[in-house]
């Protein structure tokens, strides 16, 4: 579903939401004699899913919301009775691709469904494709809610997920006994850190979990701290947008690590906190994710909830976050924003320091010294200490103990099944370690990095490497090329540039110490295009990275 620049109002949403749901009805088996009989079949797996299933529920019950068309409603009332077949006698429901019996994912799957029983009633309909439908759904609530209660959970969200659930049925259906399990959970206290991040520190994915989880937890109880946890989570999550509203996911702790795409799944938490708490600027920014988002998919969903419930919201032109610098100390990450341009550096990882400018973009800084494998080379951020103009990362190369140095004799007979318990009885040759630090200053139109080694050894092999997306132009003085995924180029001498579109990012000057194509223990980068400048230490070397648009 491609995101038209058009304002994100429930007119609009619908129409995309109707082309999502007439999408999926082409997944319904609609053969009664078949025994998956009105569920959807999930195309990744082959076969129905309860989850995919709801999804289908969901969007007919909106789109009747919406328009007050019901023929779809029959339909998602076969999709229902396949989703209560699908339920366990726990009353919980399988993600058939690794959680079975899960409470967290039925948990996901009831939210929605609360979301549609609440709306529902709060337009009064009453008609028999209506009955037909909230029967079934309540039943499964109440059956889920059996299963959630002791069902428990895998990762820190599914907590929020669970909690929330279960206050929204208590609410719709105030005979169910929910307290001691809701309290149990709401006892361990929210998730979110002094910087604003949550536990998996994931904006591209979980935060949305996170924030809607609360927020929903938060309408439903007196619980104003909860409000102010989500606050501290959205506004940061607007510092860590590039320009092209992609999200800066280098902190990531789950499966967005790296990704670059637009958080639209954030739009409804920002107009859902706008209805409790008014803020333009947080409808701004579910208006630009909307804008800037080129597939919606099952976010469609979640988006419909809150302008069905609370109406479009008035237009707000406030300013977002675009001209800033920032350092968070306790997650060890520093950012700057300049208009189009873009750019973080990182503790704890290879991944030093990334840039974004317009469609062009450096997906990692990572540098490398061959000097005895198991990560020893490898310079990992150990220490991030900021400037007036920019961040010094420190490496303090001591990434196994045991390295950089020679095992020696013991002297005295090593049964070969105690060999790695023994180790520790050893004594070592030591050598220096790779200490070294990278220096990244701003300057007018982008970065200088300056790359030094401190410590070690004379006559290591070394590389900086710049790792870019294919899709790019690549052009120095003498060669203009396009270079696929997994393609290693030299860059010798002078500078060199890669283009996406009108969007440019310079670096250089070249070096060429040495030709080693993936050199040994330095990590190699199938998906990207990696452009090498190599060195033999020691090494002192100010390296620039510019950024235009334009020839």
């Amino acid at each position: 579903m491609g995101c038209d620049m058009k304002r994100l109002t429930l007119a609009s949403l619908l129409e995309a939401l109707v082309a999502y749901v007439d999408d999926l009805q082409y997944w319904q088996i609609t053969d009664p004699a078949h025994p998956q009989y009105g569920g959807l079949v999930y195309p990744d797996y082959g076969i129905a899913d309860a989850i995919y299933s709801a999804h289908f529920v969901v969007g007919c019950a909106y789109l009747a919301l919406g328009t007050g068309d019901e023929s779809r409603l029959a339909r998602a009332a076969q999709a229902a009775d396949f989703m209560l077949r699908a339920q366990r006698p726990s009353g919980n429901i399988d993600l058939l691709s690794v959680n079975y019996d899960s409470a967290p994912d039925t948990g996901f799957v009831v939210q929605q469904v609360c979301a549609v029983i609440e709306l529902a009633r709060m337009r009064g309909v009453d008609s028999p494709a209506w009955r037909a439908l909230l029967t079934r759904l309540e039943q499964f609530v109440r059956r889920a809610v059996a299963g959630m209660l002791t069902g428990g959970f895998h990762t820190p969200n599914h907590r929020w997920v669970i909690a929330s659930a279960l206050v929204q049925a208590r609410t719709l259906f105030p005979d169910l006994d929910v307290a001691a399990t809701v309290d149990a959970y709401l006892a361990e206290g929210i998730d979110v850190d002094a910087e604003g991040l949550f536990i998996e520190r994931s904006i591209g994915v979980y935060d949305a979990v996170n924030d809607r989880s609360w927020l929903l937890i938060a309408e439903r109880r007196d619980c104003p701290e909860a409000l102010d946890a989500v606050a501290r989570n959205l506004d940061l999550d607007l510092r860590f947008l590039h320009a092209d509203g992609a999200a800066e996911t280098g902190l990531s702790r789950r499966q967005d690590y790296g990704a670059r795409t637009v958080p639209l799944g954030l739009a409804h938490c920002y107009l859902l906190y706008n209805a409790l708490r008014p803020n333009p600027v947080y409808v701004r920014a579910a208006q630009m994710l909307w804008e800037k988002s080129d597939s919606a998919a099952v976010h469609l969903l979640w988006l419909a909830y809150p302008l069905l419930k609370y109406g479009d919201p008035a237009p707000a032109e406030a300013d977002l976050p675009d001209d800033f610098m920032l350092f968070l100390p306790l997650n060890g990450i520093w950012r700057a924003r300049r208009g189009l341009l873009s750019a973080s550096a990182f503790r704890n990882t290879t991944r030093l320091f990334s840039l974004v400018y317009g469609k062009a973009e450096l997906s990692s800084v990572k540098i490398s010294q061959t000097y005895f494998g198991h990560n020893t080379g490898r310079f990992i951020s150990d220490d991030v200490s900021v400037t007036d103009d920019g961040v010094i990362l420190r490496s303090e190369g001591r990434t196994n103990p045991r390295r950089p140095g020679y095992e020696l004799p013991l002297g005295y007979p090593i049964p070969p099944e105690r060999w790695t318990v023994m180790l520790e009885e050893r004594d070592l040759h030591r050598l220096p370690p790779p200490l070294s630090t990278l220096a990244i200053r701003e300057v007018d139109g982008g970065f200088d990095l300056r790359y030094q080694t401190l410590d070690g050894l004379d006559g290591i092999a070394a590389q900086v490497a710049f790792d870019f997306p294919p899709g790019g132009v690549w052009e120095t003085d003498d060669i203009a090329t396009r270079p696929q995924a997994g393609q290693v180029l030299f860059l010798k001498q002078s500078y060199g540039t890669m283009r996406y579109g009108h969007d440019v990012i310079c670096i250089g000057p070249g070096a060429y110490a040495h030709g080693m194509w993936a050199m040994r223990d330095a990590e190699l980068a199938p998906d990207y295009v990696r452009v090498l400048l190599t060195f033999m230490t020691p090494v002192d070397v100010t390296l620039q990275i510019r950024v235009h648009q334009g020839l």
